[in-house]
């Protein structure tokens, strides 16, 4: 099977390992992750949080 493209949608201060855990989970099975947070622009500084 092909990987997919998947679009991740986070907040500011969304948690750390919510992001990070699934994004590197997705890549490491094939597939290509994009998060994006609708405020911020490419660049942008997104900042999260370990709880």
């Amino acid at each position: 099977m092909a990987g997919k493209k998947i679009l991740m949608l986070v907040g500011e201060f969304s948690e750390e390992y919510e992001i990070f855990v699934f994004e590197q989970a997705m890549h490491a099975v094939g597939h290509t992750v994009h998060v994006v947070c609708p405020d911020k622009k490419a660049g942008d500084v997104l900042k999260t949080l370990i709880a």
